[in-house]
């Protein structure tokens, strides 16, 4: 009978451990972020919408490829060549965008 109750008190302490820690797991990757984000956006901050773990890494490679397909231009302008991703960004969001 005593064992039993053991065993009951371990896999209800090791059920409320998993779901104290996918709670943490869940605010720190998505509910923060995303008030974060909420938050920006009525303080007039416009940007990209959060992405979880990967963000805006798949943007900025494929900015940087299509900028280096291209042929340089003869122009003191070189800001789209070297940062393209942050150049496409201040020019669709403004120049406060929160990147």
């Amino acid at each position: 009978m005593e064992a039993s109750c053991v065993s009951t008190t371990l896999f209800v302490t090791l059920i409320l451990g998993i779901v104290i820690w996918l709670w943490k797991f869940v605010n720190q990757f998505w509910i923060r972020p995303k008030k974060l984000e909420k938050f920006l956006r009525e303080q007039g901050l416009n940007g990209n919408p959060y992405k979880p773990l990967s963000g805006d890494i798949n943007d900025l490679f494929k900015s940087s490829m299509e900028a280096e397909a291209k042929p340089m231009p003869l122009s003191d302008d070189i800001v789209p060549r070297v940062l393209p991703y942050f150049h496409q960004t201040w020019v669709k969001h403004g120049m406060y965008v929160c990147i």
